[in-house]
């Protein structure tokens, strides 16, 4: 009765002199699993839709209070009224973010692929992240040793991958830092790579950080803000491209992302 979804392992069967001679499989009947995590993405996406455009809405009657169109404003109102205004675009990030997080579930994002050069794509980073660096007195360096061969994948999406990276990194270095971007060839792979001088992970929080939600607190990060979904965003992405993320990263020295992703063949 209806679509029924399956998962399948399967394990090689041979005799005693280990030559093959058949496989087992074994499948599992996981179709109320899929049915709900559809749910859940559907009611996250509900949700973020409807409160995204209230949430715009009352930020901009806010800005025009601040910018003095319905009378003066006392300094200690206009301070009142920021910290208001701050807090409203976090729950709008949160939103946006939890969109993407649905549409990366759904498997949306397999969607309108093509050839990119991820040279190129590093590059438009570099530029578009390097006055937010040079305002946190940070070094924003590129190093690409060699020409690359072009993935097949959704622009967009890497476009936010490596974006989240890029930011993350600015975000948790301090001043006087250096982040390097870097990329090259890996047998059947691109590597792009992201290296700051920043805070660093304890090994503790190294397996947790792709979770959704979760944010590494400590004395040097409580007072960054975000929404603890980007890396998971990130990690969704690169794997639904048949890629994968890893992370090297040493407390008090700084943190390296390595995202490999296979090559458009």
């Amino acid at each position: 009765s209806g679509e029924r979804i399956f998962s399948a392992r399967c394990l090689p069967f041979r005799d005693r002199s280990g030559q093959n001679v058949g496989v087992i499989m074994v499948l599992h009947d996981i179709t109320v699993i899929k049915k709900m995590d559809q749910v859940r993405s559907d009611f996250v996406s509900m949700v973020a839709h409807e409160i995204r455009s209230p949430l715009n809405s009352i930020l901009a009657q806010i800005q025009v209070v601040r910018d003095g169109l319905a009378g003066g404003l006392t300094e200690k109102q206009e301070e009142i009224l920021g910290r208001a205004s701050e807090r409203i675009r976090g729950l709008v990030s949160l939103s946006s973010e939890l969109l993407d997080l649905a549409r990366v579930e759904s498997g949306l994002i397999l969607q309108e692929r093509e050839q990119i050069d991820l040279g190129e794509m590093l590059k438009d980073q570099r530029d578009f992240h390097c006055p937010r660096a040079e305002a946190a007195h940070i070094t924003l360096d590129l190093l690409l040793p060699g020409p690359l061969m072009p993935v097949l994948a959704n622009r967009r999406n890497i476009e936010e991958v490596l974006s989240n990276l890029i930011g993350n990194a600015i975000s948790y270095t301090p001043e006087g830092g250096q982040i390097e971007l870097s990329a090259a060839m890996e047998s059947d792979y691109v590597r792009v790579s992201v290296k700051d001088t920043g805070f660093g992970i304890a090994p503790e929080d190294v397996d947790r950080i792709f979770a959704p939600f979760y944010r590494v607190k400590n004395d040097k990060t409580r007072m960054i803000v975000g929404t603890g979904l980007g890396l998971p965003i990130v990690k969704s992405i690169v794997e639904a491209h048949n890629g994968w993320i890893r992370v090297e990263s040493t407390p008090g020295r700084g943190s390296t992302f390595h995202v490999h992703l296979p090559l458009g063949k």
